[in-house]
């Protein structure tokens, strides 16, 4: 069975993954050095088992269970329930220690705009603790039309202040007829 992930959005679900708890001694500090983007493109996922954080201005962060990944490919059509994402490890000199990353979205320049908000949301972030050497599924679902925003989105992945990696999609819009 695949490890837990975490969703994202009113219902366009930012997934980042979530990783079980391990003992680290006290006192160790260790830092991620990098992160492999071993697999992308359009997932299926499985149903969500709740919020983990609070949301930003409608963006949603939930835990679902499971994924399948469909196809890879880098070009997203905008429909209600197309998922996309990349599956990643991150890396470090202690495979199996918990390092802190944080997961960053960030949205076609015109932003994404909930109704029930007057601003646009730019970007979100979230603080993750991931284990050196271990998998995980961080990625995208739209549920409503409002969410599809044409553009590129691009998922990062940072250690402090330092870029380990980013994957860009670019979401395109089916012809209205």
């Amino acid at each position: 069975m695949p490890l837990p992930i975490v969703q994202n959005f009113l219902r366009t679900v930012f997934i980042a993954a979530t990783f079980l708890v391990s003992g680290v001694s006290a006192g160790l500090a260790q830092e991620a050095t990098g992160a492999e983007i071993f697999e992308y493109g359009l997932y299926e996922i499985g149903p969500s088992l709740g919020e983990f954080a609070p949301p930003n201005l409608g963006y949603r962060h939930e835990t679902i269970m499971d994924f399948r990944h469909i196809e890879t490919t880098d070009k997203v059509m905008g429909r209600i329930g197309v998922a996309f994402g990349v599956r990643y490890r991150i890396t470090g000199d202690s495979i199996g220690v918990e390092v802190p990353v944080r997961i960053v979205v960030r949205f076609p320049s015109q932003g994404l705009y909930n109704p029930q908000y007057r601003e646009p949301l730019l970007v979100d972030e979230t603080e993750q603790i991931a284990i050196l050497g271990e998998e995980g599924y961080s990625g995208i679902s739209f549920d409503e039309q409002w969410e599809i925003e044409p553009g590129i989105w691009t998922v990062e992945f940072w250690s402090g202040e330092r870029k380990l990696a980013e994957k860009q999609f670019e979401v395109i819009t089916p012809p209205v007829s």
